[in-house]
């Protein structure tokens, strides 16, 4: 009977190990679903009986009386010895909770978000996964490639803890825009992200035609925006709406799921736990507790977290497991009860005496729940968690699309998805686009790096004809792509004979890049490991060459300022003017005076009219034709002359031969210097025969190169010599940058590609190329061996060559882009005489000249001859007739009236001289 009673103790005592009880302060309406997982998790390790007797005990609040709360948790402690403590939904509570616990080493554990706040005390085990939560979500904007993110909010505490994500360098890139929900108005602020989602404000380049929007809302403030949004017409195609609340899944999503917006969310259940625990664990039945309980509790309210509700199971399961494990440790938890209070006035708390046991124990946890590697709480971003991605998406249906982790970031397959919209013909965002790392090469002006290239980062920071080219290709053919440099900054080489290839070739076949876009050629041992598309440029090989030195002026080229057109058209202006001048000289009677300055008035002299030593005053005219070619050619050549034109008719003659000559001596005199230092230069070769042919200049091209593959190759004489020139010789250079530099420093010719060469010579007047285009070869964009996206790609090259976008795309980057010799690069002799045309305008005013002197002489002969007619009584028609006589009867001056005159006067005096004084 002894023995039978001493094993009924041994059997009790063993019976109360692992017994434990475990409390919870919560409010009665929003805890619900906290309350119903405890239950079911208390219940749920009872009905397994592997971890001892478990025991809760729930205390609720009715309002958020932070006193009541105290008291009712000091009596969980002293009356009912509890081991562990439950956190509520509401930070606040959790704090005041925190700080008893605190007192007496009770672990405190939270299950929720609890908007940021961090654990002030050791006690509290938190089993929410803020930092993998916020992780996940960085690394899938990352992977998606986000630049532009509304992120809509409602309570500040929520702004708060992302503002580290806001400022952070290494997401600069980003262009985040804040949405707070005021007041609950929640139409409003889908009015807000309508807006700013308007691209007028935007430079193009930031602006995209679809927009990613961050929810950071609890499940029924998501709603409420998303019906919201549904009446502002932003639940469409272009929207991707990712929530923080892990409650995709939960929410009633009937409204929303036909619109073709895409709502993404972390989950963080884990399906290997649910498959290995599936005959002891319905997950199911769960889920319809916790929903079936609070909609009793708050009458179906849209905020229920089944998230909690998970990580609420996991804490009460990995408390239990621990509580276990310590127990078979020490044995002295058998017979002790805890015996903690509270601290009151005159009274320090009493602490419990195993508690720092415990909450060592579980953040060291081993367990895996529900949620996955319960180890987080300890070290949140050194365990194996991960979480699951759900997507609502175009299919109207939800789907688990793949996983995140902290080691390998995110895993998605979203081809289920965009297949269902490609079938329809509808525009695919770029996160559903196929991807393409694409290698590509430094080489002017193919691919450059901008100006401001450290600014930017990833595929911003390249501009040239071939990034150009891919940007086309993007759009057109629904791909993206990350462009980057090759590492050895080869095109791409058999090294050593045995398929050891180097440069992007090499990269593409290792699986470090899909595609390559740059002036690759292609040719037969490249096109046997990789496939080439069309080629996007056609080319060959020709001479790059330095501009040799100028050759001294000639002894003529002091003519070269004006063409000889030009100096024709004087020499007939120098004719006609002398023959004008003369005419009109003689024509006009205020020409002919006594031999006085050439400032004498418009009339004769009057000295004229009187006899000296009875001999008649004789006037003269100044204008022989001799005396005429004299006074046009001095005044032209700035030389000055000893007379000049009295009557009108002349000098406006001679006014307009000023103008003429003004003008034709200044743009002579101007371009005189330049064309004296401009002459022409002599080229020791003019094709690549003679570059064969003599060894006075060095010649080479690229190391490796097809273009040194083609003289290696080549049957041709010349190519074998100058193959067997080059092989043998320091001729070799890198990349083209370098055998520019070669030519333009050294005596050497650079063989290179002929569209490479053009760009050059545009960028550089001291370049020129030589001779002609050898061979015939293109540029091609190289892909994996039998890439489907072949086909595709060379169709796309055809059309543009057809439509002319290559050729715009070439003459912008070759001829637009800052080039500085627009003439080509053919040698030949840089002339600046004026032609007819730019002076054409001085010979037709010289022309008007002329004929406006002709005009005023008529007009004077008129005048004069109307005076003289009067005061003789004579005809005006023979006082005109007698002018002109006179005009050209050049050898008998006699025959003028002022000596008939004279003589007349003469003999009325009887032979009296009158002396003018």
């Amino acid at each position: 009977m002894r023995s039978l009673l001493i094993f009924g103790l041994i059997l009790s005592n063993f019976s109360v190990i692992d017994a434990f009880k475990i409390g919870a302060i919560l409010r009665e309406k929003e805890d619900a679903h906290i309350a119903a997982a405890i239950q079911y998790a208390v219940e749920w390790l009872n009905q397994r009986a592997i971890y001892g007797q478990v025991d809760f005990v729930i205390d609720y609040i009715d309002v958020l009386d932070h006193y009541e709360a105290v008291l009712k948790a000091c009596s969980l402690f002293e009356k009912d010895h509890v081991v562990a403590l439950i956190g509520s939904s509401h930070p606040m509570l959790n704090a005041q909770l925190e700080r008893l616990a605190a007192q007496m080493d009770i672990p405190l554990l939270t299950a929720v978000d609890d908007l940021g706040l961090n654990a002030n005390t050791d006690v509290r085990i938190e089993f929410f996964p803020k930092a993998q939560l916020f992780e996940s979500i960085v690394d899938l904007f990352r992977h998606w490639r986000w630049n532009r993110i509304t992120i809509v909010y409602e309570e500040n505490e929520r702004i708060r803890r992302i503002e580290p994500l806001l400022e952070d360098d290494a997401y600069s890139s980003i262009r985040f825009r804040l949405v707070k929900i005021q007041n609950k108005d929640y139409m409003r602020a889908a009015r807000d992200v309508k807006e700013l989602e308007e691209c007028s404000f935007y430079q193009r380049k930031d602006c995209s035609e679809f927009s990613r929007i961050l929810l950071d809302l609890n499940p029924e403030h998501a709603y409420n925006f998303l019906l919201a949004g549904l009446q502002m017409g932003l639940i469409e195609l272009k929207h991707w709406f990712l929530l923080t609340s892990m409650e995709l899944s939960t929410m009633d999503m009937e409204l929303f799921r036909y619109n073709h917006a895409r709502y993404i969310s972390p989950y963080p259940v884990d399906p290997i736990f649910l498959k290995e625990k599936a005959h002891v664990f319905n997950f199911s039945h769960f889920k319809h507790h916790i929903a079936e309980n609070w909609n009793t509790r708050t009458g179906f309210s849209r905020n229920l977290k089944l998230t909690e509700a998970i990580f609420t199971f996991d804490s009460i399961y990995a408390f239990a497991s621990v509580f276990s494990d310590v127990v078979h440790s020490q044995s002295q938890l058998v017979h002790d009860i805890p015996q903690t209070t509270c601290r009151k006035p005159g009274r320090e708390a009493r602490k419990y005496q195993y508690g720092r046991t415990l909450i060592d124990a579980v953040l060291n946890n081993k367990v895996v729940g529900i949620s996955g590697d319960l180890h987080r709480v300890g070290h949140p971003m050194k365990s194996n968690f991960s979480m699951r991605i759900h997507l609502l998406g175009y299919s109207g249906r939800l789907d688990d699309i793949g996983f995140w982790e902290p080691k390998t970031d995110v895993h998605v397959n979203m081809t289920g998805d965009s297949r269902a919209q490609l079938q329809k013909n509808v525009q695919v965002s770029d996160e559903l686009k196929p991807h393409f790392r694409v290698t590509t090469i430094m080489e002017r002006p193919y691919v450059m790096l901008k100006k401001n290239h450290f600014e930017l980062d990833a595929n911003s920071k390249f501009e040239g004809f071939c990034i150009d080219l891919l940007a086309e290709l993007s759009k057109d053919l629904g791909f993206t792509y990350s462009v980057h440099l090759v590492k050895d900054g080869a095109y791409g080489n058999d090294v050593h004979g045995n398929g050891s290839w180097d440069g992007m070739i090499g990269e593409i076949l290792r699986g470090e890049a899909e595609m390559a876009v740059a002036p690759l050629t292609v040719n037969f041992k490249r096109a046997e490991v990789v496939d080439f598309t069309k080629p996007f440029l056609s080319l060959g090989i020709s001479i790059l060459f330095k501009v040799p030195d100028d050759q001294q002026p000639d002894l003529f080229s002091f003519l070269n300022p004006l063409s000889w057109q030009i100096w024709m058209a004087i020499l007939t202006a120098i004719a006609g003017v002398t023959v004008g001048m003369f005419v009109v000289a003689r024509i006009t009677p205020y020409e002919w005076n006594l031999n006085f300055s050439c400032c004498t008035a418009h009339q004769p002299h009057p000295g004229a009219t009187f006899n000296a030593d009875s001999e008649p005053v004789q006037l003269s005219n100044n204008y022989s034709f001799w005396n005429t070619l004299w006074y046009v050619t001095s005044t032209m050549l700035k030389g000055g002359c000893d007379f000049g034109p009295r009557a009108v008719s002349t000098r406006l003659l001679g006014g307009t031969w000023w103008v003429f000559t003004l003008v034709i001596i200044s743009a002579y005199t101007a371009n005189l210097a330049a064309v004296l230092t401009v002459s022409r230069p002599f080229i020791p070769i003019k094709n690549l025969d003679d570059l064969a042919n003599q060894s006075t200049i060095a010649y080479g091209t690229i190391k490796g190169g097809s273009t040194m593959q083609f003289f290696q190759e080549s049957r041709i004489g010349s190519h074998v010599r100058m193959w067997e020139y080059m092989k043998d010789r320091d001729v070799f250079v890198k990349d083209n940058t370098q055998g520019v530099l070669r030519g333009i420093r050294e005596n050497y010719a650079y063989l290179m590609e002929s569209t490479s060469l053009e760009y050059e010579v545009q960028q550089n007047c001291n370049l020129t190329q030589i001779g002609g285009v050898l061979g015939s070869k293109g540029y091609g964009i190289a892909l994996q061996k039998k890439s489907e996206w072949t086909d595709r790609i060379s169709r796309q090259i055809l059309l543009y060559a057809k439509r002319g976008i290559i050729e715009m795309k070439k003459t912008k980057w070759w001829r637009s882009k800052g080039a500085s010799c627009q003439g080509g690069g053919a040698v030949k002799q840089q002339r600046f005489s004026l032609s007819f045309h730019n002076v054409a305008g001085l010979f037709i005013i010289l022309i008007a000249g002329l004929l406006f002197g002709l005009i005023t002489v008529i007009i004077e002969l008129l005048i004069r001859s109307r005076q003289m007619a009067k005061k003789d009584k004579k005809p005006i028609v023979n006082e005109i007739r007698d002018e002109l006589k006179f005009a050209l009867n050049l050898n008998k001056p006699t025959e003028h009236r002022s000596r008939q005159k004279t003589l007349k006067a003469a003999e009325t005096t009887n032979g009296q001289t009158v002396n003018g004084k």
